[in-house]
């Protein structure tokens, strides 16, 4: 039996715990503020804080149940061991499961409004309450400095006169990941998307990247597995590789 720190964001809460509960092995969960990926750096420093606090020996792996997620884990140095990362774009490809179902929906639809029971429920008062997809993440920014400034309120009043929302975004969609009873916020997200004039949809989500994480299941075309003092730097086809980190420094 091996042992294993998970780090990853409140945004898996629910399904990170389901996964570990049938895994073989032991793991330990750590759970990150979900707010930290507005500020990529910021969510790379506590993720490598994370990294450096754990003691040698301590685990065979650390798992880091994220993606790229704006490049918030680009730059991490595997200490004394390894790192385990999907290679993802963000917990978008978490919850659908497979990059290639992600690609599919990005290409179909690239303006997509994310929501999720685990997402939702620990949104911040003011806060965003659904995931917009990567490549227009900075409308989220947007609507983030609103809400600092005016309120949530007057940064949808804004938005919508503005179109803004309009201009990037025409559908929601809801990924039901089962267990707990989401229908209250699959409803809330379908009634903000009526109210943004967004077309809505639903989709099942799969644990099967997050269960392949904690079982030590890693295919090197899904799972980047970065040696002790080696750094994940962001690549093409793979998404993310890692190189020694004298080589960076250097």
């Amino acid at each position: 039996m091996r042992r294993y720190l998970a780090l990853t964001c409140e945004a898996l809460t629910r399904s990170i715990h389901a996964a570990a509960a049938d895994a073989p092995h032991t793991v330990t969960v750590e759970l990150l503020r979900q707010g930290l990926h507005n500020t990529p750096k910021s969510l790379r420093a506590a993720l490598q804080e994370q990294i450096d606090a754990a003691a040698p020996g301590a685990y065979d792996a650390i798992l880091l149940a994220y993606g790229i997620c704006g490049t918030s884990t680009v730059g991490l140095v595997a200490r004394s061991i390894p790192l385990v990362i999907p290679r993802a774009h963000d917990c978008i490809t978490l919850y659908l499961g497979a990059r290639d179902r992600y690609q599919a929906e990005f290409d179909a639809h690239p303006g997509t409004y994310w929501y999720s029971l685990d997402y939702m429920e620990r949104s911040a008062d003011g806060a965003s309450v659904g995931l917009g997809a990567a490549t227009i993440g900075a409308m989220d920014e947007i609507y983030a400095e609103y809400v600092r400034k005016y309120g949530q309120d007057n940064a949808d009043y804004l938005m919508e006169v503005m179109g803004e929302w309009g201009k990037h975004y025409d559908r929601a969609v809801f990924i039901d990941m089962g267990g707990a009873d989401g229908q209250p916020y699959e409803e809330a997200a379908r009634a903000e998307a009526e109210r943004r004039g967004w077309r809505f949809e639903r989709r099942t989500g799969d644990r099967r990247l997050l269960t392949m994480l904690v079982r030590g299941e890693w295919p090197a075309d899904e799972f980047l597995v970065v040696p002790p003092g080696y750094r994940i730097r962001q690549s093409g086809g793979g998404l993310v590789d890692c190189e020694p980190v004298e080589d960076a420094e250097g």
